[in-house]
């Protein structure tokens, strides 16, 4: 069973992902990312670290790149 709140844990302890707004979404083995990113590479690195979840089918990553909230 995935759990949301260590993939949430992961994200937030990577430092290229520091600042963004990532939201997790788990259905059954779906795992769903939204919120806002700073740039394609981040969108990517999001990604990537939910496929390595244990049981993770299927990613949808709607983030969104907000380059003008940038600190």
């Amino acid at each position: 069973m995935i759990e949301k709140g260590d993939l949430e844990g992961v994200l937030k302890g990577t430092l290229s992902l520091k600042g963004c707004n990532i939201k997790v979404k788990v259905s059954k083995s779906t795992v769903t990312l939204t919120g806002s990113v700073y740039s394609a590479d981040q969108k990517s690195e999001a990604e990537k670290l939910a496929w390595k979840v244990l049981g993770v089918w299927m990613v949808g990553n709607e983030l969104v790149i907000d380059q003008i909230d940038q600190a």
